[in-house]
């Protein structure tokens, strides 16, 4: 009875594992169903090997490898609002801004147009009449002496006194020592003429002078409304995410488009206000006028890239550095934001230290600037990826950082603030608004240039 019990004890065991492996085998068919999984299935053969098939569908079990950051913007692609963050931003109190944008006088400008000459009197059209004022002294170096248009024995140069400074850029001269063949057609000569300021002469009965500056010439830009908006689902806010990515990083996110959003409107924008019939209600829109876009700004044009490489003298860019600096009344300062090709020319100048000191970097809230070292004063130099991203390779701007703000509408500075959907049943979303009225004012206009380059 003994043997026969255990054959009986083994045959319930070995179905007891059976059953066991039956019923394991089935939770995971289960699983496997439940978790949308199709396992390989196959056939074995007489010579025992197991001739697998493809399954129709199958999900992959472990998720990829994913960078989790996020890159964003940096410093350097907004290098006209980091240069301009260095000053405070000027109180706006309207949609327009009006300011004086000259606070200093220039020392020179240039004649286009001469009168004849009469009784030693001539009547010049310049340039930019308002650095004159009545009985300045103005002088004339480029009438030279070899000639007998200068007063014998009366010094190297002609010189005169202002008796009018008219409406429309003209200004009329008596002249102190004009040469006996003098003519209006020497003041207009080629390439270009030019008259320089000097003091003020007056009679001995003078107990006052000609104003300046009681109505300086005014210009304006337009205050713009720049506004984002970031929102994020009650529901999503829940969900495991693949990045690290929160409402905090598309608040971040947002800030970075927004700062490059004011950045390309103070770089191209258009001066403007234009009415858009919205819901039947026509509104008002302004827009902030750009640097590109600034007649005042002067414009170095035609310049032949080619030349910066080709020429062992440098004379193009000592050229530029000459009309950058001189004449202006700027800072011994300038910062150049140049396109791709201009760069590229730059750097295969050949440059000596005679002339010019490169490679030496300096820091300016986390942009890095190429110091470009000369007599005339020193150009920080910097690649500017906005300038390609418009078209513009072959150009370059030239900033004076002391003359160039921004200006915030009064209670409408920078601002991130949140939106309350929830309570109020507009949508189960958080979500906060960016926002700033802003614009560029641009001062002494002169100290700035804008240089258009060929290839």
């Amino acid at each position: 009875m003994r043997p026969i019990n255990k054959k009986i004890e083994l045959i319930g065991k070995f179905l007891l594992i059976f059953v066991a492996i039956f019923a394991l085998t089935s939770i995971l068919g289960l699983v496997a169903g439940a978790a949308g999984l199709v396992y390989g299935v196959g056939t074995v053969v007489s010579d025992g090997t197991l001739t697998v098939q493809e399954a129709t569908t199958q999900d992959v079990l472990d998720m990829p490898d994913v960078e989790r950051k996020v890159s964003l913007y940096k410093p350097y692609q907004t290098p006209l609002l980091t240069l301009m963050s260095q000053s405070k931003p000027l109180s706006v109190e309207s949609w327009r801004k009006e300011y004086y944008a000259v606070d200093a006088r220039s020392l020179n400008t240039t004649i286009s147009a001469a009168t004849a000459i009469s009784n030693s009197v001539v009547t010049l059209t310049v340039a930019d009449s308002t650095m004159f004022t009545k009985f300045n002294t103005v002088y004339f170096p480029e009438i030279e002496t070899a000639t007998t248009k200068v007063g014998a024995g009366t010094g190297n140069s002609v010189m005169g006194i202002i008796t009018s400074v008219g409406d429309s850029s003209t200004i009329t001269v008596k002249l102190v020592n004009p040469g006996t063949t003098l003519a209006g057609s020497d003041f207009v000569t080629s390439p270009v003429m030019h008259v320089y300021r000097g003091g003020s002469a007056h009679n001995e009965l003078a107990a006052s002078a000609a104003p300046w500056g009681i109505n300086p010439a005014t210009d304006y830009n337009y205050i713009q409304l720049f506004m984002e908006q970031v929102e994020e689902g009650e529901v999503q806010k829940l969900m495991k995410k693949e990045a690290d990515w929160g409402m905090a990083d598309l608040k971040r996110m947002a800030i970075e488009d927004f700062k490059m959003q004011r950045e390309r409107t103070f770089l191209n924008g258009i001066r403007g206000k234009t009415s858009i019939t919205i819901d039947g209600v026509a509104k008002d829109f302004y827009t902030c006028g750009g640097f590109l876009q600034d007649t005042g700004i002067p414009v170095l044009g035609n310049q032949d890239l080619s030349d910066l490489a080709a020429a062992t003298t440098n004379a193009t860019f000592v050229t530029w550095l000459k009309t950058i600096f001189t004449g202006n009344n700027g800072s011994r300062k300038r910062y150049m934001l140049a396109g791709a090709d201009v760069v590229a020319a730059i750097e295969t100048m050949k440059i000596d230290n005679r002339f010019l000191l490169a490679k030496e970097t300096e820091q300016i809230y986390g942009i890095e600037f190429v110091k470009l070292v000369s007599s005339f004063g020193t150009l920080d130099l910097m690649y500017y990826e906005q300038l390609d991203l418009l078209g513009k390779e072959k150009t370059a701007i030239v900033i004076d950082k002391e003359n160039i703000y921004t200006g915030d509408l009064k209670g409408k500075g920078f601002n991130v603030k949140p939106l309350d959907y929830k309570s109020s049943g507009i949508a189960a979303v958080d979500a906060s608004v960016i926002e700033q009225c802003s614009t560029m004012l641009i001062k002494n206009k002169t100290t700035h240039h804008i240089i258009n380059c060929v290839a």
